[in-house]
């Protein structure tokens, strides 16, 4: 009786930790299954939507935020398909024309949507399709796909989980353990107890750690954290994730780039042409700041810095004569090392990458820092699961094998690896 009174009184703290995890896992688990489903009954219109919407839609627009425009969660509800149709491929036409619902909208906005006029109404409705995907099915850590924009950190995310689960495990069965060993304690005393011997002591936190077996075991699991956190930050040396300095001009990316949303190629025009993305002379600056000589933050304190870097007089609206000018000392945030190779206009042009892949959402920092460790095993990551746009690039016509088994229904997909994006002599010369 003693026992069952024991086990009825332990059970309950055994089973409420199962459930728990149980419960933790079921619904992560229901979750991804129901997301994944969704995806599979768009028939191929979610991929194509989600390479659509990064790189026309994402600079501007969040799924289930707003942003610079609105969040579009429910706009496939709330409009019709051939309305979405022409707001998209002209939406200041239809303010023009007076259409009621176009021009609420840029009363509210205050600003003019790009056009894109080259979309097919099939393109518009691939991004719906992603847009409601997204809305109903928001990603977590487990589901959520390696994508341009997330395949880093969804592996950065998914190894956390393991470790929590892992750590969750390894509880319960710590739990377990230390019950059955009282239940069995129990037991033998009874034993015992009929034959006049004497009791065992009774089963306690410090007698357990007392255990050789029990030191031995926390021992180890002592030295594997150890062991792995000194791996870990010295595979973080000469990394600068989250490196954010201040720089020498109060220059806020969340402004331009979001809120006015002037396009990243503007200022960094060396992107799509070369090497190196290159950092904006102070004469781009000028295109706007002519102009503009008072920020909505800082009023003119920063941009008199612009000024006096290049010789602008603000009162006469001209240059000053024979002006000695100034180069502005930016502080370098992104710097891989000397024996790294990377082309920013081979990965714009050929891999047709958005900006934020790297760089994080941009257009939402009023400070800019890096978003990414930008290490080799990021990297080999992101070439391992991002798929080459082979269809309708023609930087990938030479692939003929690849087109040619694409066509045939051998292969469904081609990766960077693929095509040798994870050779030494790619990024290392």
């Amino acid at each position: 009786m003693k026992i069952v009174k024991y086990l009825l009184k332990s059970t309950p703290t055994v089973v409420s930790a199962a459930i728990c995890l149980l419960l933790l896992m079921s619904s992560l688990h229901i979750h991804a299954q129901d997301r994944t489903a969704a995806i599979a009954a768009t028939n191929g219109a979610y991929e194509a939507g989600e390479k659509l919407f990064k790189s026309n839609c994402s600079s501007c627009h969040k799924v289930n935020a707003k942003m610079t425009g609105p969040a579009l969660a429910g706009v496939y509800d709330k409009y019709e398909a051939e309305w979405l149709h022409s707001w998209v491929k002209n939406s200041q036409a239809m303010v023009k024309a007076g259409d009621p619902r176009a021009v609420q909208i840029y009363n509210e906005y205050k600003l003019v949507m790009t056009s894109f006029p080259t979309l097919q109404n099939a393109d518009i409705d691939n991004i719906l399709a992603y847009v409601k995907v997204e809305a109903d099915f928001p990603p977590t850590a487990q589901t959520v796909a390696a994508s341009p924009e997330g395949a880093a950190p969804a592996a950065a995310n998914n190894s956390q989980m393991l470790y929590i689960f892992l750590a969750a495990i390894a509880v319960l069965l710590a739990v377990i353990a230390f019950t059955l060993g009282k239940v069995v304690r129990s037991a033998s005393n009874l034993v015992r107890e009929r034959n006049n011997q004497p009791l065992l002591e009774p089963i306690t936190a410090g007698r357990v750690l007392r255990n050789r077996w029990v030191k031995l075991g926390l021992g180890l699991l002592i030295f594997g954290f150890l062991s792995y956190t000194t791996y870990d930050n010295a595979q973080s040396l000469g990394r600068q994730k989250n490196y954010q300095p201040e720089q020498p001009i109060k220059f806020s990316h969340q402004l331009h780039a979001g809120k006015w949303g002037i396009d990243c190629q503007y200022c960094h025009s060396g992107a799509n042409k070369g090497k190196t993305a290159l950092i904006p002379s102070a004469n781009v600056c000028m295109n706007c700041h002519k102009a503009i000589d008072k920020g909505p933050k800082y009023g003119t304190k920063e941009i008199s810095k612009i000024y006096a870097a290049i010789g602008w007089d603000k009162d006469k609206k001209e240059y000053i004569k024979d002006y000695e000018q100034k180069p502005i000392e930016w502080v370098r945030i992104h710097n891989l090392p000397d024996h790294v190779y990377f082309n920013h206009a081979q990965h714009v042009n050929a891999g047709k990458i958005a900006c934020q892949k790297c760089h994080g959402e941009i257009q939402e920092m009023e400070v800019v820092k890096q978003q990414n460790s930008l290490g080799m095993g990021w990297c080999i990551t992101c070439h391992r699961e991002t798929e080459v746009q082979f269809s309708s690039n023609d930087y990938y016509s030479v692939y003929e094998k690849y087109h040619k088994e694409l066509k045939e229904g051998k292969i469904d997909k081609i990766t960077v690896e693929k095509i040798g994006g994870v050779e030494c002599q790619k990024c290392h010369y």
